[in-house]
């Protein structure tokens, strides 16, 4: 993955953006420009330069040349098809360096110190599919740039120093299917931004500082993958996701959403991925998901959820992976995953949770991944696993189980269902002469000594220096047999 290069100053006021402005519209127009020829020995001019040219594909290589400027010793034929001007050290180049390639189809100019492209300098590329100009020092982009590119397919801006992007700054590229400005400064996204982008299918916005997303930014119906993530965002309006009827990948992590309006999901009837990973959500009302009936993955890890509403996810019929770890819940009752039929994985891990309904679970009968590690669990109720046929993969760890009769279930279960824990095997924490001891080697006698039998249901009731004489063999430390347990009738 390429990362941004630092920009020295960056902290420049107003007035110094603008004599930078005027600074560089007058070293393009002092710019070089290369030699357009349309001789019939063009082509074996051009292999004669510092570039290598190749006549059969119609190409330009002039990638890591150390070229600082296009001078007129480089010769590129008019009809040429790709261009690669890739990881060079030009700032800017001069409005008429493309003039007249009506056959150019690629155009690189990732990775260079381009400052400032001149209104115009695109003009003749009437086929221009694919525009990369990544890595590069650009802080803004003119409003007419892709006025004549109407067949551009990819345009990649990422990596930029971008702080804004002009009004309908692709009102004619119609067949537009990728666009990228992750990793710029973007603060504001005007409402008609992306107005004309009928073919879309694919826009990064991810990594940049946008705070808001308005209505009627985005009227991309065949839009499919929408990035948003680590940026600023605390607000996005109930119907500013209206009209994308096709998205199918919404990415809205690590932002600074504290709510999600009720109804901002509800024309996402395609959305199959749902990613809501490190915000600062507090709340859920139990409408956000209601209309989402394809999703098949949702990420909420990283919040601050202490509880979840009844049938939350009620709709969510297809959900296969919901991951919730890192929040603040502290209990699970028996609704909170009605209607997840087809989950296959569901992940607690590092929450807060002391107590769940014994019929939480009875729900998922397709679940085969569990993580309930680093909790508050002290116990689970008596066939909390047991309607979950499939399940494989589980995780217990870093919980203070309380090894007493309440233990049984759970100590039985890890025992019979080893193969199934992927952390290492849970361990008691209380009573303190149980602490370290695996939960799967303790039964009835280290469990409920000092207890009686009917506190954990079985029958006939009797006391427990009766049930101890059944003469059950337990692997426990640091004592090496029964007769050097406590007394716990005694504590």
């Amino acid at each position: 993955m390429l990362t941004k290069k630092s920009k020295p100053g960056d902290t420049a006021c107003a007035e110094d953006l603008k004599w930078r402005q005027l600074d560089r519209r007058l070293r393009a127009i002092e710019q070089p420009a290369w030699t357009i020829s349309v001789s019939q020995s063009r082509w074996r001019q051009c292999s004669k330069g510092a570039c290598r040219c190749d006549a059969v594909h119609r190409s330009l290589n002039c990638w890591r040349s150390g070229l600082t400027a296009l001078t007129a010793d480089l010769i590129v034929p008019i009809d040429i098809y790709t261009i690669d001007l890739g990881t060079n050290k030009l700032r800017t180049l001069h409005k008429s360096t493309f003039k007249d390639m009506r056959s150019l189809s690629e155009l690189d100019m990732f990775d260079n110190n381009v400052e400032f492209l001149p209104s115009g300098i695109f003009e003749s590329l009437i086929n221009l599919r694919i525009l990369r100009l990544q890595r590069n020092y650009l802080e803004e982009i003119d409003s007419e740039a892709f006025r004549h590119t109407k067949k551009l397919f990819h345009v990649d801006l990422s990596n930029n120093f971008l702080y804004t992007l002009p009004e309908r700054l692709f009102a004619n590229n119609t067949y537009l299917e990728t666009i990228d400005f992750s990793n710029n400064q973007i603060v504001y996204i005007p409402s008609d931004t992306f107005f004309g982008l009928r073919s879309l299918l694919i826009l990064d916005l991810s990594n940049n500082k946008i705070q808001q997303i308005q209505n009627g930014t985005f009227h991309l119906k065949n839009l499919q993958i929408l990035k948003l993530s680590d940026n600023k965002i605390n607000n996005i309006t109930e119907n500013a996701f209206e009209s994308l009827f096709c998205l199918e990948t919404l990415l809205l992590d690590k932002n600074d959403l504290r709510h999600i309006p009720n109804n901002l999901f509800s024309n996402l009837f395609s959305l199959t991925y749902l990613d809501l990973y490190r915000n600062n959500i507090m709340s859920l009302t139990g409408l956000e998901f209601r209309h989402l009936n394809q999703l098949r993955n949702l990420d909420l890890k990283e919040n601050l959820l202490s509880e979840l509403p009844d049938n939350a996810f009620a709709n969510c019929s297809r959900l296969e992976k919901l991951d919730l770890s890192r929040n603040k819940l502290k209990f699970l009752n028996e609704s909170t995953f009605y209607g997840l039929g087809n989950l296959t994985s569901l992940i607690f891990s590092d929450n807060q949770i002391y107590e769940v309904h014994f019929k939480t679970f009875a729900m998922l009968k397709n679940l085969t991944t569990l993580y309930l590690d680093s909790n508050m669990f002290p116990s689970l109720p008596s066939r909390t696993f047991d309607y979950m046929p499939k399940l494989a993969n589980v995780k217990l760890s870093n919980n203070p189980w309380h090894c007493d009769c309440h233990a049984l279930y759970i100590s039985a279960w890890v025992r019979l269902n080893e193969m199934k824990i992927w952390d290492y095997s849970p361990t008691c924490v209380s009573p303190w002469f149980l602490e370290g001891h695996f939960l799967k080697k303790l039964k009835f006698p280290e469990l409920c000594t000092g207890q009686w039998a009917s506190m954990v249901n079985l029958s006939p009731r009797l006391p427990i220096d009766q049930l101890l004489a059944l003469n059950v063999t337990v692997n426990r430390k640091p004592q090496e047999s029964m007769e050097d347990i406590p007394d716990m009738e005694n504590w």
